[in-house]
């Protein structure tokens, strides 16, 4: 092969093999060897630049937030602002995304409609309630620590034996069948020191009835099967700060089916009324001694029949107060006529010199209250008219089981475990 003659002085050199074509070759210092330069490979074929690909722009955060946002509607307008939010920056910025905004917005806006909807029918109450015990109901699992149960849980005790300890419940929807359903907590009062079952029990039977009481206004309503019933924590569990008493609704025998909920936001004015006297008459009455005979303790009775006196008085006269709707009040008319005789007669019991005194007037309170005219005001207003029956039932765990405590929240938060003994801590 022929080699070119060297150029002449002030002339560029060819280009050599192993050389680049196109690029000169970089200065050298004296005595440096021939080598690559920055950009040149270490082979000795020519070398090429090529263009990089263009890069796509990226995807918008916002908009794939409000698409999200849409389709949770968990909070509907919070998906129409993202969405906004984002095809502004798109537009700005050139990014990627609009269909993901314009989705979460066409979504958002269909969500925010139905809410405003609910809010102006009334529907929100219910709906919000029925999702709150659903949440409650599946949340984590199947199983909850008895040390965690709160007002509206519905639950089945393991193997199905209310009368035992337990340390667990598994929660479960009420609308199908269940064990129990809890009415509510209260922490028990009295100091630091573990005061006892007994003393315990004493205030459970008591108090549990005045939450039962609220959480299911319309008693007639209650199944049967659904007893009184509560937890109680034990001396182990007390040392750690277990001070609280859960109060339920519990079957010992056949499961319960649907809540036995029907407290004051399910009610209208004249239900909730009436409801009101009905069940606070009933608390008083069902704080009788504990003695069978009234020869027994008559100071006792009389004490007892004096409350009574008191409470029926006092819901006389709001029964009479009531703005009533357009007929019922002809129909409640005869229930609070009957009422103020009996309170008289219990105010005459409540001052009774003897036994054979005190059932006199007992006997004639119990006469006026005539179960007749509650079934034609019951009626008249909407509510159940079947009386509940007066067989067998529970006398709402005074068995007593013991528990630990998840704490007194103002929903009912409270503690478990299980009657017919003491959980170990």
């Amino acid at each position: 092969m022929e080699i070119p003659p060297p150029p002449a002085p002030g002339q560029p050199q060819e280009p050599q093999p192993g050389q680049g074509f196109g690029w000169p070759t970089p200065p050298r210092a004296p005595g440096v060897q021939p080598g690559p330069y920055p950009g040149q490979p270490m082979n000795t074929g020519p070398w090429y630049p090529y263009p990089m690909a263009p890069q796509r722009p990226p995807v918008n955060g916002l908009a794939v937030a409000s698409l999200v946002t849409g389709i949770l509607c968990c909070i509907p307008p919070l998906g129409l602002i993202l969405g906004a939010f984002a095809l502004a920056k798109i537009k700005k910025k050139g990014q990627r995304g609009k269909g993901l905004a314009v989705a979460g917005i066409v979504l958002s806006t269909i969500g925010t409609i139905l809410l405003v909807v609910s809010i102006v029918t009334g529907g929100l109450t219910g709906g919000w309630r029925d999702f709150k015990d659903g949440w409650n109901s599946a949340a984590s699992g199947s199983t909850r620590s008895t040390l965690d149960l709160h007002k509206g849980d519905c639950f089945d005790v393991p193997g199905g034996k209310l009368e035992r300890e337990v340390v667990s419940v598994r929660i479960v929807p009420c609308s199908g069948g269940h064990d129990g359903e809890v009415s509510g907590s209260f922490r028990i009062s009295g100091g630091d020191a573990y005061p006892g079952q007994d003393a315990i029990a004493a205030q459970a039977d008591t108090r549990c009835l005045d939450l039962e009481q609220a959480y299911a206004m319309d008693r007639w309503k209650v199944p049967a099967e659904a007893d009184p019933y509560y937890y109680t924590p034990s001396r182990q569990s007390w040392s750690m700060g277990d001070h609280t008493v859960t109060c339920a609704f519990a079957s010992q025998g056949s499961q319960l089916t649907g809540s036995v909920r029907n407290d004051a936001a399910s009610l209208d004015a004249d239900q909730l009324a009436f409801l009101k006297a009905a069940d606070a008459v009933e608390s008083a009455m069902a704080k009788a001694p504990d003695k069978d005979r009234v020869e027994d303790d008559l100071p006792g009775f009389k004490e007892w029949a004096g409350r009574t006196a008191r409470a029926m008085q006092t819901q006389t006269g709001q029964l009479s107060g009531h703005a009533w709707q357009p007929g019922a009040r002809s129909a409640v008319q005869p229930y609070i006529a009957g009422l103020k005789v009996a309170q008289k007669e219990w105010a005459k019991a409540a001052a009774a010199t003897d036994a054979d005194d005190f059932y006199l007037h007992s006997g004639a309170a119990d006469a006026a209250q005539k179960q007749a005219d509650e079934i034609t005001a019951r009626g008249a207003l909407g509510l159940a008219t079947t009386p509940p029956s007066t067989d067998g039932g529970s006398d709402g765990g005074s068995d007593g089981g013991s528990s630990g405590s998840g704490g007194d929240g103002e929903d009912g938060t409270g503690s478990g475990s299980g009657t017919g003994g003491s959980k170990s801590v």
